[in-house]
């Protein structure tokens, strides 16, 4: 048989908090067989946030922002992408076109072509024996050079 609870152990046992009781449930009862001593029902404890409500919805808000941004930036970088594209197509445009330029050039200013157009429009033709070197003799340098300062 167990040992009976005397009151001095029941204060031991009990806890220094005092408990708050509504009387709302029947007192507790010592159940047959026991040891007599029933433990008086605990108050359920407190359930804490460790979030509340503010801090939640401003996270919300906060994260919502961030989302906003990020779709605005992915937004205004596929603007920028189409202008590149756009850029880069008018780019290669005036690239050809230069080429095509620089080919006329060179047909246009061929020597046979510019030969051909002397020869029918002004009466040019070519000599038939190379071009020689002439020496001026350094006297007649002078003379000319003398003659020029006189006037």
């Amino acid at each position: 048989m167990e040992p009976e609870i005397s009151p001095k152990s029941m204060e031991l046992q009990t806890p220094s908090r005092p408990m708050v009781y509504s009387g709302t449930m029947p007192a507790p009862s010592a159940t047959p067989g026991s040891s007599g001593y029933v433990r008086p029902p605990q108050n359920r404890k407190v359930a804490v946030r460790k979030v509340s409500t503010f801090n939640l919805i401003l996270m919300l808000f906060g994260i919502a922002a961030v989302i906003v941004l990020y779709i605005s930036n992915i937004i205004a970088v596929n603007r920028l992408m189409m202008e590149i594209n756009t850029l880069q197509k008018q780019h290669q445009k005036m690239v050809s076109e230069q080429e095509i330029l620089k080919a006329e050039i060179n047909r246009l200013s061929s020597l046979e072509r510019v030969n051909k157009k002397a020869a029918a429009e002004l009466g040019l033709i070519n000599p038939k024996e190379p071009p020689v070197w002439i020496t001026v003799d350094p006297g007649k340098i002078r003379e000319v050079d003398q003659a020029l300062r006189k006037k």
